[in-house]
């Protein structure tokens, strides 16, 4: 299906105005009428919290025991969700575009009375979404690379900060990978800059097949790639960044125009700040690249 044309971004988290409701809780809910219940979707911009609002009064009209709505910036799960015995599935349109797909969950069956019901819930719920999205497209412009999706420097810095606070906060470790291609300038000068974004396009993909989902992706700009990497130490830190080099190395686009990468890396330490850590890494990438590129050093 077609979704409304948004990308994913990240939203703060909030507390919950609602959860899935469960029978012996049911009887107990505030009755929701139509006016309240859009009421309170208009409070929120965040798909999370309008999704718990909507679970608290679809369990008016039947106990659920789970609640997801799928979209274009992501899948979200109503709190408290567990999986149920039926399941029901609707389609979220709105002036034609297909906004969201709506699953159900519950230990009791739909009926065609249930679904009546819950089909007049979901209408009051069309413009609050529609909003809502908007809003997170908007977000993702601000944050992600128009090129290849990756994060860009403005996200890269909000996520490092987070990122070393919380290493430090848990006493853990963390690794940061910065990543500069070789000859890159010499394929936008002899071959274009479509040729340039090929290969660039190329090697974030490459990079997001390496790394695993709890890992952290960005695009600086130019040729300039970081990850972040959390719970490594030293040894298995390395080998991540030794892997992500080989396999732009051995890309067929890369190898077509020469491109390499080489890879600074360095592990977060006891007494350093994001500052330090990012001007370690730093540092080894420019070793790196003194070393005679397509190559990785550890600071």
């Amino acid at each position: 299906m077609e979704y409304l044309l948004v990308q994913d971004v990240a939203l703060s988290t909030a507390p919950s105005y609602a959860a899935v409701t469960k029978l012996q809780s049911w009887p107990q809910l505030p009755e929701c009428t139509e006016q309240s219940l859009v009421s309170q979707l208009q409070t929120t911009l965040d798909i999370q919290q309008q999704l718990n609002i909507v679970s608290m009064a679809a369990g008016k009209v039947l106990p659920l025991s789970s609640l997801t709505v799928k979209t274009a910036v992501g899948d979200f799960t109503a709190s408290g969700s567990c999986a149920a015995d039926f399941e029901y599935k609707s389609v979220l349109v709105l002036n034609q575009q297909c906004l969201a797909e709506l699953i159900y969950q519950s230990d009791y069956a739909f009926t065609p009375m249930i679904q009546r019901e819950l089909l007049l819930l979901e209408s009051e719920w069309l413009f609050a979404l529609r909003n809502a999205l908007v809003v997170s497209r908007l977000q993702q412009m601000a944050l992600k690379d128009t090129l290849t999706g990756l994060g860009n420097r403005r996200f890269f810095d909000d996520s490092f900060d987070k990122t070393v606070q919380l290493a430090k906060r848990h006493n853990d470790s963390c690794a940061l990978i910065l990543l500069d291609l070789d000859n890159f300038k010499q394929v936008n000068d002899n071959a274009g800059h479509s040729a340039g974004d090929e290969i660039l396009l190329a090697v974030a993909d490459t990079l997001r097949d390496m790394l695993r989902c709890t890992d952290s992706l960005f695009r600086f700009g130019g040729d300039e790639f970081a990850v972040l990497l959390s719970g490594q130490d030293t040894s298995s830190a390395e080998l991540v960044a030794r892997r992500l080099v080989r396999a732009i190395n051995q890309h067929h686009r890369c190898q077509q125009h020469n491109v390499s990468a080489s890879a600074g890396l360095a592990l977060l330490k006891p007494e350093q700040d994001g500052k330090h850590l990012f001007a370690a890494a730093d540092s080894a990438l420019y070793a790196a690249k003194e070393a005679g590129k397509s190559t990785v050093r550890v600071a």
